[in-house]
């Protein structure tokens, strides 16, 4: 560091000599200056320098300190560096035994795989058709000890699903997983672009087609879905269905369904030559021959199904009505066809006539079918010769083309046989529910909200009981539906226990708006269970809203929404187990709709039916449905 003077000035000491040697010189008639010889004043001349060092090093060390807690502490990076680190610890570590237990599972089922492929390609038959254990859950109830509780008895109440052992056996009369034929033959799909509950109600359709086809059914790999892209940075956001849904247990469960992965057919079927495009019978192969596209963009894997698929584009919901008969051979499709026939001969049936006249579940193919397509499709979609002998058929989503399985599975098939059409009913409703992780974080939140209402008034409500709404803002299309909470009270307060505890699922992230109806009700949110839901995927949120919000005392749904839909329909199971008010029928006399007079109690009459489909749920989907189980476990002992 430079330490002189700044105006050219020598050092004090300097100063100091040259006046000395002036001083001996008679001649000098330069004036002594009085203080550059005092020792006192040279000796805080040099304190001065030393207090000035100690300042300058001193404004260094600090300057390099808050430079260095700026990047430790307040620096975005590395905030963000430790909110990851703190966040894997609260939310991840908890979990590093059950991962390693999954790992562990997967690899012993891994090696039993190879096991099973090894002995086929010896020739042994029965290792073809060997299904490899899953990783088990309750059939009949639900155990959330690895999954952050809580008890089993708490637990118990989100059960509405069944374990029927007869219906594990059941195998479509058409294909039934290919007969032993030597060509092995599939159905793909492309997951529907829309919200969860689009994409659901596609499932369900596709996941029955594949079992009344007797196609092996193969699963998207793992990617985005619309709307479940939360918190990217911070947690998975690729899912593959089997983190909504036990896929691997369904499949095992089933005689008559098997379900793979797309990366194993593709291993299976398209690096080994099998698939050839429809125009040109030229063997191609997946692109850059990839097999696993978990969490790529499915655009060109998609691009390439189409290619080398049977894609049925006449499939269309509201077009036509997917036929199955009651056995096998093409002669049966025929005769469906002329039922069809025959219903068009005569006046063609409106849905007007079975309002609260619905037809028997048992009732013969015919009567059945008129109430199927009553007022609606006048024509069947027939599973052809065409169909049957494709190796692939592969069901798209393409909105441009209008190319969408858009619509609940009992609205868009139909069985002959009165007993493989309430099968198909019962399968979603035991098998095609929520996995135990969401269910488990309900039931969590649900055990909060009974206790919170138990405090509000122990002795009136000791069994906890709460009422709950959902209410659909944000991007909902249907402007009839969006009306002011004033509105949503008027319409609401005679079911509604003023002053109660209520649940609000929704979309709508604005407080101010639901102020007219937090002066009435004890309004909760499912943001308020931040304990009760700490390490879950927040992308899980939407499907624990919906099972909270069934187990209600009265429920207000918003009209057209598919989300209130299927929270109406789990509603319908738990009336049917707990045998409530109107059950036998199909009746619901504790749910409502909030948007007006006009729909707000539908669900106090049967009603059949009725285009759009996908707007609401129909009591066909779980009026009677246990019945024939007795008949079809003869059925299935015969086959």
């Amino acid at each position: 560091m430079n330490l002189s003077n700044t105006n050219g000035t020598p050092p004090p000491s300097s100063m100091g000599s040259l006046n000395a040697s002036s001083a001996t010189d008679p001649s000098s008639k330069q004036v002594r200056p009085k203080s550059r010889t005092n020792p006192s004043n040279a000796s805080r001349s040099n304190a001065s320098s030393h207090t000035y060092i100690l300042f300058v090093v001193t404004c260094i060390f600090v300057t390099m300190t808050g430079n260095f807690l700026h990047h430790r502490i307040a620096d975005p990076h590395s905030l963000h560096r430790r909110s990851m680190e703190s966040f894997k610890k609260v939310h991840l570590e908890g979990h590093n035994e059950l991962h390693k237990k999954l790992q562990q599972e997967k690899e012993e089922k891994k090696a039993e795989k190879e096991k099973i492929a090894a002995a086929a390609a010896a020739g042994g038959t029965d290792a073809e058709n060997t299904k490899i254990s899953p990783i088990g859950h309750d059939l009949a109830g639900l155990t959330c000890a690895d999954h952050g509780g809580p008890s089993d008895d708490l637990a118990a109440e989100m059960v509405y699903w069944e374990d029927i052992p007869s219906d594990s056996k059941f195998k479509s009369p058409i294909g039934s997983n290919n007969n032993g034929k030597s060509m092995k033959k599939y159905l793909t799909f492309e997951p529907d672009g829309g919200g969860f509950n689009n994409i659901r109600m596609s499932l369900e359709t596709i996941v029955v087609m594949a079992h009344a086809m007797g196609r092996t059914l193969v699963m998207p790999p793992s990617q985005n879905h619309y709307l479940l892209r939360k918190d990217r940075e911070k947690q998975r956001t690729h899912f593959s269905f089997n983190d909504f849904y036990h896929f691997e247990q369904i499949g095992f469960e089933h005689a008559g369904l098997e379900i793979i992965s797309m990366e194993d057919f593709l291993k299976a079927e398209a690096m080994t030559g099998n698939l050839v495009l429809k125009e040109t019978g030229e063997v191609v192969f997946p692109p850059y021959n990839r097999t696993d596209w978990n969490g790529e963009d499915p655009k060109e894997l998609k691009e390439y199904m189409r290619n080398v698929t049977l894609t049925p584009l006449d499939w269309a919901p509201g077009s036509c009505l997917a036929a199955f008969p009651s056995d096998d051979g093409l002669e049966h499709f025929e005769e469906l066809n002329g039922m069809m026939h025959e219903l068009k001969q005569g006046k063609f049936p409106s849905s007007n006539d079975f309002k609260g006249n619905p037809v028997a579940v048992d009732a013969p193919p015919l009567e059945r079918l008129k109430e199927a397509v009553a007022g609606q499709v006048k024509k069947l979609c027939i599973y052809d010769k065409t169909m049957q002998d494709a190796r692939v058929v592969h069901f798209m989503c393409y909105h441009k083309m209008r190319v969408r399985m858009l619509t609940h599975f009992y609205a868009f098939l139909f069985f002959e046989d009165w007993r493989h059409d309430l099968w198909s009913k019962r399968f979603v409703r035991d098998h095609l529910r929520y996995s135990d992780e969401i269910q488990c974080a309900a039931a969590r939140v649900v055990a909060a909200l009974r206790e919170r209402a138990r405090k509000k008034d122990p002795t009136g409500n000791p069994d906890g009981e709460f009422d709950s709404m959902h209410i659909r803002r944000g991007d909902f299309q249907y402007k009839e539906t969006q009306i002011t909470a004033e509105e949503i009270y008027k319409n609401s307060k005679d079911e509604m226990k003023e002053g109660g505890v209520v649940f609000v699922a929704t979309d709508h992230q604005g407080k101010p708006f639901f102020k007219p109806l937090a002066e009435k009700y004890d309004l909760v949110f499912l943001k308020d269970f931040q304990k009760e839901l700490e390490g879950v995927n927040t992308n899980y949120f939407g499907m624990i809203d919906q099972i909270v919000a069934s187990r209600e005392r009265v429920f207000f749904g918003c009209y057209q929404s598919t989300f209130s839909g299927f929270i109406i329909r789990m509603r319908a199971y738990h009336a049917m187990r707990d045998e409530a008010q109107g059950w036998e029928n199909g009746l619901l006399f504790n749910t409502f709709f909030y948007t007006g007079e006009a729909h707000k109690k539908i669900y106090q009459q049967y009603f059949p039916l009725s285009p759009p489909y996908f707007t609401k749920e129909f009591p066909t989907a779980w009026r009677g449905i246990n019945a024939g189980i007795t008949e079809l476990e003869s059925l299935s002992s015969s086959s």
